[in-house]
């Protein structure tokens, strides 16, 4: 092997140090030690004899040689990427796998049903569900296919609108009882991280609330639930899944709290891949956002 050949994984590696900031993060995340870590970086840097980055206390600064590479970097990645897409979507066959990504919400209340009919009608096809509320890239392929509430912008993607999904306050009815006789003075609210947006709309539709009214907040939308059921607290949830649970809606104006835009995205390259389109279209079909 030519000691002089240039390292794409001792490149990846610098690239995920500069996006994070840190070496001991950027170690964590490639599943390797420090020192293994601070050993690559110096290889890489002798390699190209250049200083990519400078330590910072506990972080790090990447310099004008370092911002250069990640450029040629990201360019390197997105051709592989954009070939192993190419490759991927040209088989015939519904054999192999499917990464889905969706909500904590979508993935308990919207999925299984459609989990269930797929492997009914394709038992070769491998689903892989990412559940998660953060944004997966289907750029570098964390995902074939995601469920999205806002239209990503770039204009290589497929995406197809499925609904407006409206969104409530709710508690449960002894609680929402107890709030009514004093008009909702020192509610509870289980707040997301965007409090102040949160605020602002719950205000807007005739509800008078603060920072004080939201002792905890979670992205953990499980948490809300379990909380919300124990009596002292309301949540912001999709209609028809506040109502699945059991949950009194409280509306202050004729209209839900807000809606949310729901798209279905996937690569353009795999959405000529047959299982890519038939997941796809399975859950074009089947997902379900009507207000129950």
């Amino acid at each position: 092997m030519d000691k002089n050949a240039f390292d794409w994984n001792h490149a990846r590696v610098f690239l995920t140090v500069a996006n994070m900031g840190s070496l001991t993060a950027a170690a964590d995340a490639h599943d390797l030690s420090q020192s293994t870590l601070s050993r690559q970086m110096s290889s890489l840097e002798a390699q190209l004899g250049l200083t990519l980055f400078e330590r910072m206390g506990r972080g790090i600064q990447v310099t004008d040689a370092g911002h250069q590479l990640i450029r040629y970097i990201e360019v390197m990645q997105e051709a592989a990427t954009q070939m192993s897409l190419s490759a991927k979507g040209q088989s015939e066959s519904l054999r192999g796998s499917v990464t889905l990504a969706v909500s904590e919400l979508d993935a308990a209340f919207r999925i299984p049903s459609i989990v269930k009919h797929i492997r009914e009608q394709a038992p070769e096809l491998q689903l892989n569900i990412e559940v998660s509320n953060a944004m997966s890239n289907l750029k570098t392929r964390e995902a074939d296919i995601a469920i999205r509430n806002k239209r990503p912008e770039q204009a290589d993607l497929i995406t197809r609108k499925l609904a407006m999904e409206p969104i409530d306050l709710f508690g449960r009815e002894e609680y929402v009882s107890q709030l009514e006789r004093t008009d909702y003075k020192n509610v509870q609210i289980i707040g997301f991280d965007q409090q102040e947006k949160v605020i602002g709309m719950l205000n807007q539709r005739g509800w008078s609330v603060g920072v004080e009214n939201f002792q905890v907040t979670t992205s953990f939308q499980w948490l809300h639930v379990v909380l919300a059921h124990q009596g002292d607290s309301m949540i912001i949830l999709p209609t028809d899944i506040g109502n699945r649970l059991g949950f009194k809606a409280v509306r202050r104006s004729e209209q839900p709290l807000f809606e949310l835009p729901v798209w279905l995205v996937s690569h353009r390259e795999l959405r000529t891949n047959p299982r890519v389109r038939f997941v796809f279209d399975q859950l074009a079909t089947g997902l379900d956002y009507i207000d129950a």
